[in-house]
């Protein structure tokens, strides 16, 4: 059987294009780390597009290369369907692994004992308190799922429930908390 490799390109970072409904989102602090190992390694990674170079994936190292002032990035481009390019953002999106903790520990203490704690801690977004917990077993890894949510006080139980109705009815993503 035989893969297909196909060879990345540089692009005008101009020619790119997205959706508008990526559903990967990154803080504004993940993005500054995203540009910080840019600049450090370099744009190492391309960005997947189709023929069009409407964006697959990437988008997040599109928004960080356009921010650093970047004029060419790396793109592979694949003659795919739009159906395909999205299966392909959400495939690239969420395959991504599970990191086992005890390896994750060791990786860590080489990285400090080389004397890159502070890199680790930056580009991690880790405080000295949530390094030593990883370091110790007691936190289970580095997530970075962020959640932006509203809270709506309401004067009463019938109040609740007519502010929920009301909103899931607009199609919003809804939740009861009685507090």
């Amino acid at each position: 059987m035989s893969i297909v490799i196909p060879a990345a390109e540089t692009v005008k970072l101009s020619e790119l294009k997205t959706d508008g409904e990526n559903p990967n989102k990154m803080s504004r602090e993940q993005l500054e780390r995203l540009k910080a190992s840019i600049k450090k390694w370099g744009f190492i990674v391309p960005i997947i597009t189709n023929k069009d170079l409407l964006i697959a994936d990437g988008e997040q190292r599109y928004t960080a290369a356009k921010a650093l002032g970047m004029n060419e990035v790396s793109v592979i481009r694949l003659p795919v369907e739009d159906v395909d390019r999205r299966l392909l953002r959400q495939v690239l999106n969420k395959l991504k692994g599970k990191h086992e903790k005890e390896l994750d520990q060791a990786e860590y203490e080489r990285v400090i004992q080389a004397g890159k704690e502070e890199d680790l801690k930056y580009l991690l977004m880790l405080s000295d308190e949530k390094l030593g917990s990883l370091l110790s077993g007691d936190e289970e890894g580095v997530a970075f799922d962020a959640s932006f949510e509203v809270v709506v006080e309401c004067e009463d139980e019938q109040h609740q429930e007519a502010v929920f109705n009301k909103l899931t009815g607009e199609g919003y993503k809804c939740r009861v908390l009685t507090l």
